[in-house]
C-alpha cells in the first residue's frame, strides 16, 4: 500500500496555487462591469473593453486606471466598496465557478497535495466569490493584495503563498488566466499552467509551460508533464 501511494505521488508538486478570478471563477469580466459602474458613479466613463486592455491584459492596476481617467484619489475608498456591492448582487443572480473546480480541487486535496489562492484581489472580493460555493475549506493558505500590498505581475504573492504552504517554489504549479499573472509565477520560480478565457484568448501565453482550454483537463498526469517539463522546452497545448 505504501509503495503504492508512493508511486502514486511520484513526480507530483507539493502545491497547487491558483489565481482566483478567471480560474476558479468565471468573474474577470464582472469585475470590470462593476469598476466600470461604479467609476461613472464618480463621474468616470469608460467601456469594459477599454478597462479589459489596461487592466486584463495591460497590467494597470485598476487604481492607477481610475486615476489615469481623472479619478480623484480620495474617491478610491468609494469606488471599491460600491463595486463590491455591485458584485455581490451579481454573483448572488448568477453561478459563476469555472467547469472543473470542485473536481480537481476536492481530487488535490484527497491526494494531500497543498493548495492555496495567490490573487491580486482584495480579501473582500475573495470571500465575496468564495463564500458561496463554500471553497475556502478546500485551501490550506489565502493569499490577497491585503497580505502583500503588492499585485501581478510581482511575484510576492505566489511567494507568500509557497512560504505559508511551507514548500520550495520550485515544487509548485500555478493555474493562471492572464499574461501578467504568468509573469508572477514564472519570476516566483514556479511551473505554470495556463487557462485561457474569453477575456484573455487573445494574450501572450508563451510564458507559460502548458496551455490547457479548462480546469477539467487538469489531472495528476498533466501534473506530472508540467513538473517533468525542461525549462527550456516551447509551452504545449
Amino acid at each position: 500500500m505504501g509503495q503504492d501511494m508512493n508511486a502514486l505521488q511520484k513526480d507530483l508538486p507539493d502545491a497547487v496555487i491558483f489565481d482566483m478570478d478567471g480560474v476558479l471563477a468565471d468573474t474577470e469580466p464582472l469585475h470590470g462591469e462593476c469598476f466600470v459602474r461604479a467609476f461613472a458613479s464618480f463621474g468616470i466613463l469608460t467601456t469594459l473593453e477599454d478597462y479589459r486592455q489596461a487592466v486584463t491584459l495591460g497590467g494597470s492596476t485598476v487604481r492607477d486606471y481610475f486615476l489615469r481617467l481623472g479619478g480623484d484619489p480620495s474617491d478610491w475608498d468609494r469606488v471599491k466598496g460600491l463595486k463590491d456591492s455591485y458584485l455581490e448582487q451579481m454573483i448572488a443572480r448568477k453561478d459563476v465557478l469555472t467547469p472543473g473546480t470542485k473536481n480537481l480541487l476536492q481530487v488535490l486535496r484527497s491526494s494531500g497535495i497543498k493548495t492555496a489562492v495567490a490573487t491580486s484581489a482584495r480579501r473582500r472580493s475573495l470571500d465575496i466569490i468564495l463564500t458561496p460555493y463554500g471553497l475556502h475549506e478546500y485551501f490550506d493558505v489565502l493569499v490577497t493584495k491585503d497580505d502583500t500590498g503588492t499585485e501581478k505581475p510581482d511575484p510576492q504573492l505566489y511567494l507568500i503563498a509557497a512560504q505559508k504552504l511551507n514548500v520550495d517554489p520550485q515544487n509548485c504549479v500555478a493555474i493562471e488566466d492572464s499574461p501578467r499573472g504568468i509573469i508572477a509565477a514564472v519570476r516566483a520560480g514556479m511551473r505554470c499552467i495556463a487557462v485561457p478565457t474569453p477575456s484573455t484568448a487573445d494574450a501572450d501565453f508563451s510564458m507559460a509551460d502548458l496551455v490547457v482550454p479548462s480546469l477539467e483537463a487538469i489531472d495528476f498526469e498533466v501534473l506530472r508533464r508540467v513538473m517533468r517539463r525542461e525549462r527550456n522546452d516551447k509551452p504545449r497545448s
